[in-house]
């Protein structure tokens, strides 16, 4: 970083009392989703013809061999690679093909993305057609063909995806509802669970999990839909990750109002946890919660960072004569946190990778109080 040789940067903590803003609420189905319920990814391997000079030629074995029993399936039997060796306009590729969350139906059309093993470029090739099966090799069968002209970027000449190009030749659905049976034998342990009822499980995101947070959602449950329901519990929460959720007899036939009403529960977000999450890739920091800082003093690249009470204590900082000292207005009625540091080294533009070294180094110390996570 480019800056005078000390920068100190002050943070004071405030003797006041935090003050706590409203209780937000949110609805059951905003931060989870029905266990069964998810995407699902069809595979393939084939082959794209029609490339300009910038196939995989023969140097890749497995593209002659695949080019060799594709013209075979027509008659043109290859005796030997020698044969074939001079085709640059083909590639092998990889090829998927992404379901949605609510699955799939015969007869849709879905976009394929088509990635190259060898080639230097699949501009201006095109996918014959190529069989896709479930990536799950316990689960057997065809479930589609994918081909067409595969269009690729500007900057990334290697990938490319078909609008549309994948046909289903069979349905891929969702079971979200489980007997009580299928759930002990999945490991759900409980007496409340009835192996003639039947449920649906719902799960945490991970950014929501954790014990309170799935005793919340089965209370909340419990009081919303116990009367439509006739019983005393609707819901348990397993785990931090998992609340089971009774689907009575007389909804059996319409499971969907049933999930409606379950996902539009309202519920009140009192445990929101204290967390700072870090992503390198988008070089963003997100902050949640009441994320508070202790006394400290962390020097990072000519950069002093100074939390203290401001009550007594004497600050001793070196190079006083050269230092450009930043104050942070911390509001007597909170203590500072993660966001008043992020602004104050936002106000003296300090990089990203600065800010999060700072971050983890309060961390590593003890003195943030909130949980750090990493994504990307």
């Amino acid at each position: 970083m480019n800056r005078s040789p000390v920068t100190s940067l002050l943070l004071t903590l405030a003797a006041a009392t935090p003050a706590w803003g409203q209780i937000p609420t949110a609805r059951v189905g905003d931060i989870t989703h029905l266990q069964g319920q998810g995407t699902n990814v069809l595979i393939g391997y084939g082959l794209v013809t029609g490339l300009d000079k910038t196939g995989d030629g023969a140097k890749f074995l497995p593209t002659m061999k695949a080019l060799a029993a594709t013209m075979e399936r027509f008659g043109a039997k290859v005796d030997s690679i020698e044969e074939i060796d001079a085709a640059k306009n083909i590639a092998v590729v990889m090829v998927e093909v992404v379901i949605p969350d609510h699955g799939a139906r015969e007869g849709e059309l879905l976009d394929v993305s088509v990635t190259a093993m060898a080639a230097k470029s699949l501009t201006g090739g095109r996918l014959l057609a190529t069989p896709l099966i479930y990536h799950d090799r316990s689960v057997e069968g065809l479930f589609g063909f994918a081909q067409g002209a595969v269009q690729v970027s500007e900057t990334v000449k290697t990938a490319g995806t078909i609008r549309g190009g994948a046909r289903l030749e069979r349905d891929v659905l969702m079971h979200v509802v489980a007997t009580g049976t299928d759930l002990r034998t999945s490991g759900f342990n409980s007496s409340w669970i009835q192996p003639d009822q039947t449920y649906v499980t719902l799960v945490l995101d991970d950014t929501h999990a954790g014990w309170s947070m799935a005793a919340a959602i089965a209370q909340a449950l419990d009081k919303e839909l116990g009367v439509s329901a006739d019983v005393d519990r609707v819901a348990l929460a397993m785990d931090a990750k998992n609340v089971v959720v009774l689907l009575p007899a007389h909804q059996r036939g319409d499971p969907a109002s049933w999930i409606r009403d379950v996902e539009r529960t309202p519920l009140l977000m009192e445990s929101n946890e204290a967390r700072v999450t870090i992503n390198r890739n988008t070089g963003t920091i997100v902050v949640t919660g009441d994320t508070r800082l202790s006394p400290v003093v962390i020097s990072q690249l000519g950069l002093t960072v100074t939390v203290s009470t401001g009550e007594g204590e004497a600050l001793t900082r070196a190079g006083v004569e050269q230092q450009q000292f930043v104050p942070v207005d911390v509001a007597a009625a909170r203590l500072p946190n993660v966001k008043d540091l992020l602004e104050a080294l936002n106000r003296l533009k300090v990089p990203f990778k600065d800010r999060a070294a700072i971050l983890e180094s309060i961390h590593r110390a003890g003195k943030l109080h909130a949980r750090l996570v990493y994504e990307g």
